[in-house]
């Protein structure tokens, strides 16, 4: 995603915008997309509209501004093509990031939270790194992490598993003692 040159076309607004995936985020540090669009539908979204009310929710004029610029990008066409592009940056810096356990390359002008790479990603201190290694250590730290933490929650599940069929039997013994019980009765009964 061109995330630089829909920010200049926002007026070099002092929102952060930046890709997160499925959607588009213009936002600031306590809220990434307090105007979100969905990268598929292009739908536009205000974090503070409670009522599904679209634009009339918003009342700062930066982000009517923008809000209206976006539905401008949307109907001319202009959005997708920056969605489906890629910045390019004058002096590129390499810099490094994990993605699905694999070590992924891209560029970006400057190092550091809010700035983004030439794909549009806003690159968090702790997810984007200077050199390989770095963000080699950071991916194994974070899958060690998540591995146990997933390794617990089977244990507990499974736990819980076995807690359940105990149960099950212990019912299924119940039942077979009442229906014997009741074919008792019933024999003494005739």
């Amino acid at each position: 995603m061109k995330a630089r040159k829909l920010k200049e076309i926002l007026n070099n607004t002092r929102y952060i915008i930046g890709d997160y995936g499925e959607y588009i985020g213009v936002g600031s540090s306590m809220c990434h997309k307090l105007i979100n669009i969905d990268k598929k539908s292009l739908e536009i979204k205000y974090a503070l509209d409670y009522n599904n009310s679209g634009r009339a929710a918003i009342n700062h004029e930066e982000l009517l501004f923008i809000w209206d610029k976006l539905n401008e990008l949307i109907e001319n066409g202009i959005l997708l093509c920056l969605i489906q592009g890629k910045d390019v940056l004058e002096n590129p810096l390499p810099v490094f990031t994990i993605k699905d356990g694999k070590l992924i390359e891209e560029s970006c002008e400057e190092y550091g939270w809010p700035n983004t790479t030439d794909n549009g990603c806003v690159m968090y201190d702790n997810t984007y790194f200077k050199t390989k290694i770095e963000a080699i250590e950071y991916g194994i730290k974070e899958y060690s992490s998540a591995l146990s933490f997933k390794r617990e929650m089977l244990e507990e599940r499974l736990s819980k598993l076995d807690e359940l069929q105990e149960t099950i039997w212990k019912y299924k013994v119940f039942l077979a003692n009442l229906r014997l019980k009741l074919d008792d009765i019933k024999e003494i009964i005739k």
